[in-house]
C-alpha cells in the first residue's frame, strides 16, 4: 500500500484523473430525464456552469502541468499571468482553482436540486475529478517539484 501512495506522490496520476474528470464531466450528459417514455439528457457543456468548470480543469492544467505546457508553448508564460503562473510553486497553485472547483461543484449539486436517480455520467465524472485533485492537493501539498 505504500508503494502505490509513494508512486502517486512520485507522479501526477491523480491530477490527471481530476482534469480528465472535470473536462468529460461538462461535456458529457449531466442529468437525465424520462417522462411517458421521451428522454432528455442536459449537459453542462451548453451552460455557463459547464464553462466555469472548463476554466477551473485548465487553471489546474496550467499550474499542475506547468513544465510540460512551457515546454511545448514557452510563449504562454511571457504574458503577466503566464509569469505569475510560472513563479508560483506547482503544488500550492493548484490548490486555488481545486478548492474553487469543490465549492462550484457543491454550488450545483445544491443549486440544482435534482433527484439522486436523474444524475447521469458527467455528475460522477466531476466528482471523481474534484476528488482526484483533492487527493493529489493532499499529497503533494509538501512537495515542491515534481521528479
Amino acid at each position: 500500500m505504500n508503494d502505490i501512495i509513494e508512486k502517486m506522490k512520485n507522479t501526477r496520476i491523480l491530477a490527471i484523473v481530476g482534469i480528465a474528470g472535470l473536462i468529460l464531466g461538462t461535456i458529457f450528459p449531466y442529468v437525465s430525464y424520462s417522462f411517458f417514455g421521451s428522454s432528455l439528457s442536459i449537459s453542462l457543456w451548453d451552460y455557463w456552469q459547464g464553462k466555469v468548470v472548463l476554466v477551473l480543469a485548465i487553471a489546474n492544467l496550467l499550474f499542475i502541468f506547468r513544465d510540460v505546457v512551457e515546454k511545448y508553448i514557452p510563449s504562454l508564460f511571457n504574458t503577466d499571468i503566464g509569469k505569475k503562473i510560472a513563479d508560483m510553486n506547482n503544488s500550492k497553485g493548484s490548490l486555488v482553482p481545486t478548492i474553487l472547483a469543490v465549492i462550484f461543484v457543491l454550488y450545483l449539486q445544491i443549486r440544482l436540486d435534482v433527484d439522486f436517480d436523474n444524475y447521469s455520467l458527467g455528475f460522477y465524472l466531476l466528482w471523481i475529478g474534484v476528488i482526484a485533485l483533492v487527493a493529489y492537493a493532499f499529497l503533494h501539498k509538501n512537495h515542491d517539484e515534481f521528479q
